[in-house]
């Protein structure tokens, strides 16, 4: 089984620090107008005995230089401003393994 968790990305330099179970998909990033925020969906397995990674997501605006070992991942547009956010993913190694 599997499920869909949305998560708001901050625009700083910091970004976002996920624990996720293996196997777990990124599916889009959108700008809310409502909010003003972007935001990703995830789809994560919920089966509690997989390892997990971590995730680090970070945002980065057209020009902007982007270090090596981030991922492109999707571009989310704000329709009523000339501003669009680039979200980039790091992985890492499993940080926990189950037995």
């Amino acid at each position: 089984m599997k499920t869909v968790h949305k998560h708001v990305i901050p625009t700083g330099p910091d970004g976002l620090e996920l624990q996720l179970p293996q196997g777990f998909r990124l599916l889009k990033a959108e700008y809310l107008l409502v909010s003003k925020q972007v935001c990703c969906w995830i789809e994560v397995p919920t089966d509690p005995r997989l390892p997990l990674s971590a995730l680090q997501l970070r945002l980065f605006r057209s020009g902007d230089g982007i270090p090596a070992a981030y991922a492109y991942v999707d571009t989310a547009i704000d329709a009523l401003a000339p501003e669009a956010w680039h979200l980039y993913a790091r992985q890492q190694e499993a940080s926990r393994q189950v037995a």
